[in-house]
């Protein structure tokens, strides 16, 4: 993406320069249709943030001045030119913060502010001519809690550019306030140089397979549309409104699970049941829905603010007596297709339709449906020592579509929502439509697609995609994990221990477990260089995990094992495989200290924990480094300093010290592990009622700060066993480890087979208790 000039133009001395860049094919989209309808709001973006904290205005200006100063799409404006539309990147944007203080208010009367605030806010246009198409209020209500409104136009956002703002937002409020610059990593790459990018990528012959796909799918295309209440009308006022309908817990758990024993994905589910719905209204056997989607799949793209997102078009068809079942199979299949041609431009797809472009109507397609899985897309809640922000629902901007139906997980549940136009449907319209989508879905069934027996490791194995559940394992990464397993004593017949793992190092154990029990090895760090990774929830991390559990085991039953972090990772994914229906006969977890143990300590413990952590691990590592037990590139990539600057790379390259290949992929790998640390850090694992086994080193420290069971217990209770280990964190797997770990595991899994043949003959078993430390 780099190598290609680009065009400076200069200004009069006083102001400040512009770099112009080509606008995408969404921006040019979206810059006529705005010019077309001058007033209208209905391209606007409006997200409100729930803050809290020690605030201040100034406080938020400073870091949101910084944000404009840091990503140049917040400092663009559009310059039609005779080479057509251009980006126009200014060196400096002045940014005011508007403030309207709530804090005098009554509670009713503030709540009544802020909405005539937000509404005026997202119905305010932005004019075409403007250097910048972001604004912000900020109402605060008092020192520690406000909202803060921020109105973007679509030319220049998106949802996970608004993610990446909002917890940089954050982390700069928690810095400036402990008295020092936020530590961002630096902007590789600006909107403008992906557009340069995409401009040579669309005239490289790279989508001809694209092109040739959508020309068959929208062969002999037809507009679908759901009757209104009145015509419409010659000129769109873009007038609408929003009505929601909250799920049960119940039912949106039912569509999950009905999700995952397709192998589709909610997407599929809820969309299916929409077109469904759609059909009875519309009377139409083919239903046609656009939906929007992220183009970035590729590792550079993530760190990108701007609308990186094109629309592609699912047209299903729903016959008379359908059953739900077959047209979620349908859509799942249109969405794999879709997602496999996805970077042809939807102006392209217009083309191919035959779209004539006008001003009274969508462009291509009148409805539109959207599942959004966490609204900052980053869980629903960003929090940064003592500042935090949520999301709440966006004011109303518009209306895109005729019937622009959306599904967003909030903290109350799933809710489904219809943003309609009120020149062509009365609200009660409106309600219809939803109740008879919430009708549909009510009878959604679990029907399970029984999947074949798991290839052998090396082969590729084709799997259903779509818009993951978390959406931070790429079909491709999927892919060469199923590629990467390893499968130990395959054909035996016990249940098999899958193991949630970094690297191979469970040769030793399989062979300490003996030929009666199978070990499957999941390698769970992404292939390729170490990379960015935006901030994610733990629980949807460990959703990715069990899709891969899946594909190595369709069905249960489970047992899962983790070495540090991932043993956290493995705990959770239990309980999801549970909530699922399925039984989990035991969780392992090696080494892992449970999430929050350290994090609920009061402070000066905390300080004094780690001080005795760096106290006794840098000596031994030294140690170990010297007498070639490890590598001293290791030892030393432990220090962020070393890394940052490259000390130990370079050193290596001269000669001075010397690594080992396993060593270095050890090394390499710590990238992730420090990721998935730093996720786990805002997670905390729900009480669980199943057996765990820990494996606990005998090398960790002693003491009041180092509890005995890694901090479980409160959270397992007495179905925990721990047991002691030979050797350091990372060599319990070695031959001394392996037996010990070996046999605990033989006899307790043998006692669980000899419970259920039990249980199977009307007999019982007392559970585990906890094991002592004179007992380990």
């Amino acid at each position: 993406m780099n190598g290609i000039a680009l065009r400076i133009a200069e200004t009069d001395e006083s102001e400040a320069s512009f770099a112009l860049f080509p606008a995408t094919a969404c921006q040019v989209r979206f810059w006529h249709e705005q010019n077309a309808s001058p007033k209208a709001s209905a391209l606007n973006i409006a997200f409100r943030l729930q803050l809290s904290g020690p605030l201040n205005a100034a406080r938020i200006e400073r870091v949101l001045s910084e944000l404009v100063a840091r990503h140049e799409i917040l400092r663009t404006g559009f310059l039609m030119t005779g080479a057509g539309l251009q980006q126009q990147v200014w060196s400096f944007a002045p940014f005011q913060l508007e403030v309207v203080d709530l804090a005098g208010f009554d509670e009713k009367a503030a709540l009544a502010e802020d909405e005539r605030v937000g509404r005026q806010q997202a119905r305010t246009p932005f004019a075409l001519s403007s250097p910048s198409f972001f604004r912000a209020v900020w109402l605060p209500r008092s020192n520690t809690q406000g909202e803060l409104q921020l109105t973007f136009h679509s030319l220049v956002m998106d949802g996970w550019s608004f993610a990446i703002l909002t917890r940089e937002l954050v982390e700069g409020l928690a810095a400036l306030h402990a008295g020092h610059d936020a530590e961002f990593p630096e902007v590789d790459l600006h909107h403008g140089d992906y557009a340069l990018w995409k401009e040579a990528f669309l005239t490289s012959g790279a989508l001809d397979r694209a092109r040739t796909h959508w020309r068959q799918e929208l062969q002999g295309f037809s507009r679908f549309d759901v009757p209104g209440d009145r015509p419409r009308p010659q000129e769109r006022r873009f007038q609408g409104v929003i009505r929601s309908i909250l799920l049960p817990a119940a039912l949106s758990d039912r569509l999950i699970a009905a999700a995952k024993a397709q192998g589709v994905t909610l997407f599929s589910v809820a969309a299916a049941g929409l077109a469904m719905a759609l059909q009875t209204a519309a009377g139409q056997t083919r239903v046609a829905i656009s939906t929007q989607m992220s183009v970035r799949d590729q590792q550079e793209l993530e760190g990108v603010v701007g609308p990186l997102i094109n629309t592609v078009i699912l047209r299903l068809d729903v016959p008379e007596g359908s059953t739900v079942a077959s047209i979620i199979a349908q859509c799942g299949a249109k969405l794999s297709d879709a997602i496999e041609h996805l970077h042809l431009p939807f102006e392209e797809m217009m083309q191919m339709a035959g779209e004539v472009s006008g001003v009274d109507r969508p462009p291509l397609c009148s409805v539109n449906f959207a599942l959004q899985q966490s609204f900052v897309g980053m869980g629903d809640e960003v929090r940064r020592q003592d500042f935090a922000a949520t999301t709440s629902p966006s004011f109303n901007a518009g209306a895109l579509y005729d019937l622009n139906f959306f599904m967003v997980r909030r903290p109350d549940g799933w809710r489904i929502s219809c943003e309609g136009d009120t020149d062509l449907y009365d609200v009660e319209t409106i309600d219809r439509h939803l109740a008879k989508w919430r009708e549909v879905l009510e009878t959604v069934e679990i029907v399970t697609q029984r999947s074949p027996a798991p290839a052998p490791a090396k082969e590729t194995v084709k799997l259903t995609a779509g818009v993951g559940a978390s959406g931070f394992m790429s079909q491709a990464e999927i892919e060469a994990k199923v590629r990467n397993i390893v499968r130990f004593n395959e054909n035996a017949p016990g249940t098999p221990i899958i193991v949630l793992n970094n690297t191979a190092v469970f040769y030793e154990l399989a062979r300490q477990i003996g030929t009666d029990r199978p070990i499957i090895d999941i390698p769970m760090v992404p292939e390729g260089p170490p990379r960015e990774f935006p901030p994610r929830a733990f629980q949807d991390i460990a959703a990715d995990a069990v899709r891969l559990i899946r594909l190595a085991r369709p069905t249960g039953p489970y047992i899962l094992m983790g070495h540090c972090v991932l043993g956290s990772l493995s705990l959770e994914a239990a309980h999801q495989l549970r909530r699922e229906g399925e039984t989990v006969e035991l969780v392992v977890l090696n080494d892992s200290w449970c999430p929050g143990y350290r994090e609920s300590m009061p402070w000066y413990d905390q300080k004094l924990r780690k001080m005795q952590v760096r106290a006794d691990n840098i000596p031994r590592d030294f140690r170990k480094a010297m007498r070639g037990e490890t590598s001293m590139v290791t030892f030393l990539k432990q220090y962020r300093i070393v890394r940052w600057l490259g000390i130990a790379d370079l050193a290596l390259r001269l000669g001075l010290i010397k690594g080992n290949a396993s060593e270095h992929m050890v090394s390499e790998n710590r990238w992730y592990i420090e990721y998935l640390l730093a996720q786990q850090a805002r997670y905390r694992p729900a009480p669980y009622d199943g057996d765990v086994q820990i494996f606990r080193s005998g090398q960790v420290l002693k003491g009041r700060l180092f509890a005995w069971d890694l901090g479980w217990q409160p959270v397992v209770g007495n179905r925990l066993v721990v047991t002691e280990v030979p050797g350091m964190h990372d060599q319990i797997f070695r031959p001394a480890g392996s037996a010990v770990i070996g046999k605990q595991l033989r006899e307790r899994l043998g006692g669980i087979g000899a419970n259920r043949v039990a249980a199977s003959s009307g007999e019982q078993d007392a559970p585990a208790a906890l094991l002592s430390r004179a007992e380990a």
